[in-house]
Formats: structure tokens, sequence, C-alpha cells
């Protein structure tokens, strides 16, 4: 069985690509998004858009809650380069009729690669309440907008698969793989094969006691699902 942990929202891309692909599946959140309002500091950043030569909007969820706030002031004669971090956040994006590029690899690292490259000077970055990585990635000057925060699932119901005799669960986030170690039993964190969407959550899972943690090729849905396949 396959098992979907990404939040409820988020998940129904991934829940209708597992139904395609015929394969028993569940979808068990882990996680959820809950909506910020902005702080002053972060109104004061972009309400002063003219101060940054380049956006970056983190993550689809940035998209869904600091895009329009974005949309509200900004003007079409002074466009600033928009940076998404993968395919997903640019699709958000696009559906808005806002244009953006992906770096070479859809991460922080790969953030940081395009910064360095282009030579940007300031960035303005949407994303959840926790600092993003790409702070401690790059010497330019950033500032945040914060605009959700990812919260654990209060009630997460792992006896759906407890019984289960073979588990190939996706890993989108630190967040949720560690979700994951607190409320399995010890003896189950052995059994399970993950499928990481980094690198980074691929090195932890090991830290975290997994044995078998696959890397997908790249963290968008369709990789994610076809490493999965190969494994379930």
């Amino acid at each position: 069985m396959i098992v979907n942990t990404r939040p409820i929202d988020l998940g129904q891309k991934t829940n209708v690509l597992l139904k395609k692909s015929k394969c028993n599946f569940i979808h068990l959140p882990l996680t959820k998004i809950i909506k910020i309002e902005p702080s002053a500091r972060a109104m004061q950043n972009i309400n002063n858009l003219s101060n940054y030569d380049l956006l970056i909007f983190t993550s689809q969820s940035a998209v869904r809650y600091g895009a329009e706030y974005y949309q509200a002031i900004f003007q079409n004669d002074a466009m600033i380069p928009i940076l998404a971090i993968g395919l997903a956040t640019q699709e958000s994006l696009k559906k808005i009729n806002l244009s953006s590029v992906t770096p070479p690899k859809f991460d922080s690292d790969g953030l940081a690669e395009v910064i360095k490259e282009k030579g940007y000077k300031k960035c303005l970055i949407f994303c959840g309440e926790k600092k993003p990585r790409i702070l401690s990635l790059t010497d330019i000057e950033i500032d945040t907008f914060p605009c959700y925060a990812s919260h654990d699932e209060a009630k997460i119901d792992l006896s759906k698969i407890q019984d289960q005799d073979k588990l190939v669960v996706l890993i989108y986030t630190q967040q949720s793989l560690e979700v994951l170690v607190r409320e399995l039993p010890r003896k189950k964190v052995q059994n399970i094969i993950l499928v990481a969407a980094s690198k980074r959550i691929k090195e932890l899972s090991l830290k975290y006691g997994f044995k078998n943690c696959i890397l997908a090729d790249s963290p968008h849905d369709e990789e994610m699902i076809k490493a999965a396949l190969i494994e379930n």
C-alpha cells in the first residue's frame, strides 16, 4: 500500500495520480496548512515592492495565501521577476496569470544557484512562518512574507495502515517525517519503505532509523509516485 501523507488540499492531485495508476493507496495527512495574517513587518515589505529585484514563492501554499497581497499592489509597468521553487508552484502562479521561472534544481539550493547566477541583490520571499532554508544559502539581502503555517495533524489514525504487510510512504517535508516518526511504533519503522522528496529528507530518515528510503528523481508528484510504484 502507498501512503500519501500530504495535507488535505495539496494531496488531491497526488490522489488523482495514484488512482490513475490503479494501485492500493490511502491518503493519511500528517500535516495541515493554515492561513496566517501577515505581520506589520511583512506588510511593510510588500508595500515597498520596488525595493526588490526578485520575488520567490517557496510553495503552492505561498501562492495560495500570499499572491493576493502581491496582486493588490503590483504595477504592470514595474514587473519584478518571479522565481518559483518547483513546477507545481509555477503552475499555481500561472493559474492567476503570474509568469515565473523555476531553478534547475527544485529546492533551496537551486534557488541559491539562480540568485548567484543572475546577480540579484535583494529579494522578497513568500513563505510559511518558519524561516526558509534559502536564508542560510545566500549572502544577499532577503526579506520574508510569511502567509501560512504548517501544523501537525491533531488526529492521525494509524490503525488504517498498521495491519498492512508492506507500506510505501510518500514524504515531502521534514515536518511530515518527524510526525511519522513520533506516531509510528518503533518496531514498525524498520518495515516501512519511504520515498523522499529531497536528499536532506533521505539523510534525516536514516538518522531516525528507517532502513529503506528511496530518493525520488524530483519532489513532484509524478516522480514521487513513479518511485513508489517501483517499490510497491
